[in-house]
């Protein structure tokens, strides 16, 4: 995997984890009062942000990578 493929793959999954914490947000606002829909997307929620900051290990990893791979050619 190269280091472009990685941030790729860590910024995608980012706006994944961001697309999940948003819709579970929306789906809690619509049902508010039906705790079942509640629950489910809370936990949803929960993952996202775990997603997302998984995915930010990622980015940052190939960050460093990329850094040094720089310092290297220097």
């Amino acid at each position: 995997m190269t280091i472009s493929t990685s941030l790729s793959a860590g910024l995608q999954g980012i706006q994944a984890g961001m697309q999940r914490v948003n819709l579970a947000g929306s789906r809690i606002a619509a049902h508010a009062a039906d705790a079942e829909v509640l629950a489910t997307n809370a936990i949803e929620q929960m993952s996202g942000r775990h997603q997302m900051g998984l995915s930010a290990q990622v980015v940052k990893t190939a960050d460093a990578m990329l850094g040094t791979l720089i310092d290297l050619k220097a």
